[in-house]
């Protein structure tokens, strides 16, 4: 796999430019200071989070006794993998950064990770709140060969968000549990809303978030893209009833024809345009239509026919370091802060998104916000992870988040025939190559 890595980057160097190649050498402190670089992602509106990140930032170099100074560098989503790629292998990374959900085991299996299981062990030797703060399953999912690679700090979920507003003009009065009833809940919608409005839209493969409503829509019946221990498992019956559900949303008119090319962009306006009465998406930013605001909530987890309870999942976003750090104590020093005192980075950067820290999650700005509290009332308690049913990371889920292949299922589900069994084997058949690059 090592091998496939250095060969992508040297063409990523040749194509990207070395735009954030200073890495380390950024934005030094005054004189005789441990300077520390932090990547930052953009993690919420442009106006407002980038200030917020640097007022923390700013914090903790006016009240350090250790003489570090540490320069943020806000890095665009776009292009961000090469970006990455490039400073790592050309040994200019920075010391620090956020980045994608795959990103802290990718460099780990490479070398490049920062070892932070001294922080999660020196929580524990103290007895601090912080090793309770976290579920076991967010803490160890950036965790490669026992140790941990990232620190959980962001939690991004999916799930269903409804319009109360339609579902009372349709006379139904009790939420669905099951496929089964939300099928019903799709006809009988559809039989009272105008015929532009359609029950449930979610994007499909006009951009990277396709992914997302096929992930969804597995571990809604207890699947995934692999077995628990990280196998493909793309021939596993659940994954076939999933895409049947999906099908049968499309034949029935259920979301709109458009749906397989739809960008995520795409269907946050259906429904901010009132022309959905279901979303299955992220939190959505509803400030500029506050009818639609007024009139959504958020739907309690739903199940397939194969599952027992009812999950959505979350992206569990972590912060990491870099091997290639000068100091790599006072770099450890410097996450531990940042996600010790991250508390008001939510509020200050408008991000619509939640802590990974349960008792964040409970500060009067998530509680205020009726998505942020409803989220947290009735995702969070049954939510998975993208791995789900693996436990952590599994290495290749790298290619599958680069490539997004089994997005292409999603997609040939929308069709009045699908053969289950050749989408299904393909998809397996890719995995299987994937899988088998990083066991060379």
């Amino acid at each position: 796999m090592k091998r496939f890595i250095v060969l992508i980057s040297i063409l990523l160097i040749i194509g990207t430019g070395l735009a954030f190649a200073g890495g380390r050498q950024q934005e030094a402190g005054p004189a005789g200071t441990h300077n520390i670089v932090f990547w930052d992602m953009m993690w919420g509106p442009a106006q407002f989070y980038p200030a917020a990140r640097q007022a923390l930032v700013d914090r903790y170099n006016a009240s350090n006794r250790d003489n570090i100074h540490v320069a943020l560098q806000m890095v665009p989503w776009d292009n961000f993998y090469q970006v990455f790629l490039t400073a790592v292998t050309s040994r200019n990374a920075p010391d620090i950064s956020t980045g994608a959900f795959m990103q802290t085991i990718q460099y780990a299996e490479m070398g490049e990770g920062l070892d932070l299981t001294p922080i999660v062990d020196a929580w524990r030797r103290e007895n601090s709140p912080m090793i309770n703060d976290y579920s076991s399953a967010i803490l160890n999912l950036h965790t490669f060969e026992g140790r941990h690679y990232g620190i959980p700090w962001n939690l991004d979920t999916r799930q269903m968000i409804y319009r109360t507003d339609y579902f009372q003009s349709a006379g139904i009065t009790r939420l669905p549990e099951t496929w089964a009833e939300l099928l019903e809940v799709c006809a009988q919608l559809k039989r009272v809303l105008p015929p532009d409005v359609f029950p449930m839209v979610f994007p499909g493969a006009g951009d990277h978030s396709g992914f997302h409503p096929l992930l969804s829509i597995l571990i809604m019946n207890d699947a995934g893209l692999t077995d628990a221990r990280g196998n493909p498992d793309f021939l596993n019956p659940r994954v076939t009833e999933a895409l049947r559900f999906i099908n049968t949303l499309y034949v029935n008119g259920y979301i709109p024809d458009g749906v397989p090319g739809y960008r995520s962009s795409d269907s946050e306006r259906v429904y901010q345009s009132g022309r959905a009465a279901m979303s299955l998406f992220p939190m959505l930013d509803l400030s500029e239509f506050p009818e639609v605001d007024a009139n959504s909530a958020v739907m309690p987890a739903i199940r397939g026919p194969s599952a027992t309870i009812g999950r959505n999942y979350a992206w569990v976003n972590a912060i990491g370091g870099y091997s290639q750090t000068r100091d790599a104590d006072r770099t450890r020093s410097v996450i531990r802060w940042l996600v010790e005192n991250e508390g008001g980075l939510w509020e200050a950067g408008r991000m619509t998104s939640l802590p990974a820290r349960a008792s964040l999650r409970e500060l009067p700005y998530f509680n205020n916000n009726w998505q942020t509290r409803q989220v947290n009332e009735l995702v969070m308690p049954t939510a998975a992870t993208p791995v789900h049913p693996a436990s952590s990371i599994y290495l290749a889920w790298s290619v599958i988040e680069a490539e997004l292949v089994p997005m292409n299922a999603l997609v040939l589900a929308c069709a009045p025939n699908p053969n289950y069994a050749a989408i299904q084997q393909d998809i397996q058949n890719w995995m299987i190559r994937a899988w088998a690059e990083f066991n060379r």
